[in-house]
């Protein structure tokens, strides 16, 4: 994401964002600046949402430097929240008025798939609601049932396209760990870059082949015990499975991992989602999530404190 030279923020409230103009602007560019989108420029400028002096702005009027300028959020209807939600675990590793990260358990869907299952998405939004903070949060990124780990929500819909945005052209720097099967040879970063397809014979996999899209992941060896290696694994695609079918593929499944040939454990598929730098949506500055060190990978004899982690 490109420095931007004609806005910069001065406040984030729980209604609405405070920017100081830095060069002279439209009002219709400042909004698609702001919120990352030519549609949802259009949509807060005809809403009223765009102001300076209180006064709503026209696209076609001129912003000078020094002017402030607010967009206000929360223009979007909140859906029926189910309160009892609140009683359920939910550990926010982040929060503020426009986005949240979260540490999904194991076996918690992100979103819901048309019937009462309990999801992520519910339980923010019961816990944002007790907490009497705004905004209807909306997973910018999704994770497997069974892996666990941090997810980012977006809680304003005006700046959604922004951190949509950053996901699309892979702007965001996620990593996961994994324990496999056997050892990968070295300790550097390898690059395992099969294309994945569907697989034709099993709706529920993916696979490596030549008709697949284009695929990259990046993964280096943290440590080794028992046969087993944990190894952190970053996305430079994002495909359905990736992690999951570029180590398979490899002959390194992961542990827990029945759909692909991984071992059986009862900790369940050991893969997590540790940690992510994203560029935030109103500071324009880099954010840098983790999560705590996931409990099952010290049942398996992995420690934080016994690996090369912070090492590149």
């Amino acid at each position: 994401m490109g420095t931007l030279a004609t806005w910069q923020a001065v406040d984030l409230r729980d209604d609405a964002v405070t920017v100081r103009i830095v060069g002279q602007v439209s009002a219709a560019a400042l909004a698609q600046e702001l919120t990352g989108s030519k549609a949802m420029a259009r949509r807060v400028i005809a809403r009223g949402q765009l102001t300076r002096n209180g006064q709503s702005l026209e696209p076609n009027g001129t912003l000078a430097p020094a002017e402030t300028v607010e967009l206000s959020l929360g223009a979007s209807k909140r859906t029926a929240i189910d309160m009892a939600r609140t009683r359920q675990p939910l550990d926010i590793i982040y929060q503020d008025r426009v986005l949240c990260a979260v540490d999904k358990p194991r076996g918690l869907l992100v979103h819901g798939d048309g019937s009462d299952a309990d999801t992520l998405t519910a339980r923010l939004a019961a816990s944002l609601a007790a907490q009497g903070v705004s905004g209807t949060p909306q997973a910018v990124q999704r994770l497997d049932v069974e892996t666990t780990g941090l997810v980012l929500f977006s809680l304003a819909d005006e700046l959604q396209p922004m951190l949509d945005a950053q996901v699309a052209g892979h702007e965001m720097a996620k990593r996961y760990l994994a324990v496999v099967r056997g050892s990968l040879p070295g300790e550097d970063w390898l690059e395992l870059d099969g294309p994945i397809a569907r697989d034709r014979h099993d709706a529920r996999r993916m696979r490596v082949g030549r008709t697949g899209k284009p695929s990259l992941t990046r993964v280096r060896t943290l440590a080794r015990s028992g046969g087993r290696s944990l190894v952190l694994a970053e996305l430079l695609s994002g495909r359905r499975h990736q992690i999951r079918v570029h180590l398979a593929h490899a002959g390194h499944p992961i542990v827990g991992d029945a759909l692909y040939g991984g071992q059986p454990a009862k900790e369940g598929l050991m893969l997590h989602a540790f940690e992510e730098r994203l560029i935030h949506p109103v500071w324009r500055t880099p954010l840098d999530l983790r999560t705590a060190w996931p409990a099952r990978f010290s049942h398996m004899g992995f420690d934080e404190g016994a690996t090369s982690l912070h090492e590149g």
